[in-house]
Parts: structure tokens; sequence; C-alpha cells
């Protein structure tokens, strides 16, 4: 228990700058990740929840990007599991990378018995909040990556998951990558990220559309959903995801885009079932951005703004 006792203490302790900024130590972090891929750790979820705390910190989110893992890394869960070892045997790979790989593949505890690592979900949403975060997860910067294999790619079809700690986390880096406005036509394209119905999806809810053919422009992933559709039930989680349809629709370009998938009508359909005032006012500022005149003469929107205080932090 001392470990676990070590760890718990930890958590509590890194909710202060200070404390974070003494743990900020490459040797520690590979002490967390390494207990964190580990097969059989019982620690594991704790060590998730102390690098969910310590990437609230900025310095310490460049140490995470910065690290790597040695090729032909030597730990007993890297040589028993097929695709980690595969990504070590050439060449370094980032840590960032293979903690995805663990996020995406450990849903529900299907690496570890012990773990179902939601709390990375925080670490990404962290992550997001810095510039250099955002261009990590939508794979551009020094290291581009292709769309299918960036990161945020990966954490899309999250956003409707049972667990809130993990859709919060996916959601709140979904928005947080949005005030990225050099690549909206990248989150929006189909064969990009198609961020649309990973957005959508959570917004919708059991309702029957009274002409079945408006559902013919919504995205694929968004038509014939049927009546066990539930809506997120978070009020706060709907009006992050109705501030990423906002923050989209900054340029013309991305608001047709938007209209001609008929998004309007999907949140106004939210917008009858929705009980929240806040969440009801940002949908009718949606809205009124799609339905604006988009003549010469109309006023241009204010591009998104990389405010700290619109950014999230989980």
């Amino acid at each position: 228990m001392t470990a676990h006792d070590a760890f718990s203490a930890l958590i509590n302790l890194s909710d202060t700058t200070q404390v974070v900024e003494q743990l900020k130590d490459p040797d520690f972090l590979s002490v967390i990740f390494f207990t964190i891929i580990d097969h059989d750790s019982i620690l594991a979820d704790l060590a998730c929840m102390l690098l969910s705390n310590l990437t609230k910190v900025e310095s310490l989110v460049d140490l995470c990007l910065n690290s790597t893992i040695p090729p032909h890394a030597s730990h007993p869960t890297i040589n028993q599991d097929q695709p980690l070892s595969a990504r070590l045997k050439t060449s370094p790979t980032p840590l960032m990378d293979l903690l995805i790989e663990v996020f995406t593949r450990g849903d529900q505890k299907q690496i570890n018995p012990h773990a179902n690592f939601d709390f990375l979900a925080s670490v990404w949403a962290n992550l997001s909040a810095s510039a250099r975060g955002r261009d990590y997860l939508v794979g551009v910067g020094p290291s581009p990556t292709a769309t299918h294999e960036a990161p945020l790619f990966q954490l899309c079809p999250f956003t409707q998951h049972p667990s809130l700690i993990r859709r919060g986390g996916v959601i709140s880096a979904i928005k947080n990558c949005c005030f990225a406005t050099e690549v909206h036509e990248q989150l929006l394209s189909p064969t990009g990220f198609n961020l649309l119905p990973a957005i959508l999806l959570p917004l919708m809810g059991p309702e029957a559309i009274d002409e079945p053919e408006e559902q013919e422009d919504f995205p694929v992933e968004c038509q014939l959903l049927g009546p066990d559709k539930r809506r997120e039930s978070d009020a706060n989680l709907r009006l992050i995801l109705v501030e990423s349809l906002i923050l989209l629709a900054t340029y013309p370009i991305q608001r047709e885009i938007m209209r001609m998938k008929k998004v309007y009508r999907i949140v106004q359909i939210l917008h009858l079932d929705e009980t929240s005032e806040i969440v009801q006012e940002s949908i009718e500022r949606l809205v009124n951005l799609l339905m604006r005149d988009e003549s010469e003469h109309a006023v241009k929107p204010k591009p998104a703004s990389d405010d700290e205080d619109e950014l999230i932090e989980v």
C-alpha cells in the first residue's frame, strides 16, 4: 500500500503549481509513464490522475511533448505488447503517442484489468489548452502527422462514451482545438478529421424528424438514429459542444459547410429540448451565425480568440 499512498498524496499535493514545478523531472515522468503502461499495475489509473494534475502547468506540457521512449526500450509490458513493441523497433517514439495508444486501446480495462485510463482524457484537454499541445493533437508542427494518425482523430470516437470523465476530457480537447482557425478546413472536411459527427451526435436525441428527407443532408453518421438515441446528459458538456460549433463557424467557408450539413436544423431540435438557459443562448448565437447574411456588405465576424479564459483545462 506504500506506493498507493504515495501516489494518492502526490495527486492531492499536485494541485498547486509550486509542487508541480518540483516534480518537473524527466526521470519522474518516466516512472509515471511506465506505471501507466504496466499491464498488471493497480496504480495505473492513479498515475493517470497524477499526470492529469501535472499537465495543468504549461512547463510540464512541454516536458511531456519533448519526451520520447528510445528504440528497443526494455520493459516487460512493451516486450509483451506487440503494437507498443512494433512502434519502438526503429526510432524513438514520442511518449504522448504511446499514451494515446494506451488510452484508445485500454478502454473498459481491455489492456489492464485494474485500469480504464479514463483520466488520460483530462491530459488531452490540458495539452490542448496550449498552442503547442493543439499542434500536436491535430498533427501539425515540426513533425506533421497524417490526419487519420493524428491524436485528435483517434480521440473523436469517445465523445459519446459512457464515462463522463473520458468523454468530458475529449470534448474539452475538441473545443480547444477549434481555436486553431488555421485548421478549420481540415477539422470539417469528410476526408480530414470529419469533426461534425463527433460534435453533433452527443447533441442529438430520439426525436423523429417531421420530414425524413431532411436527414439526407445530415452527416451520414447522424442519420436514422432511432428511438433509443440519448442526448448528452451533462449541460456543461452540451455547452462546450455548441461552443465548438460556434468556433468552427468563424469564417464563411466553414459556415457554408455547416449549412449544407443542416447543422442549424439539428441545433434547432436541440433548442426545443434544452433546459439550460446558457446552452439555449449559445444555440441561438450559433443559429444566428448560420442564418446570417453572407453578402459582401455583411459584417465580418471577429476571429476566434485564444483567450486563456475560454480555453478549457480539466
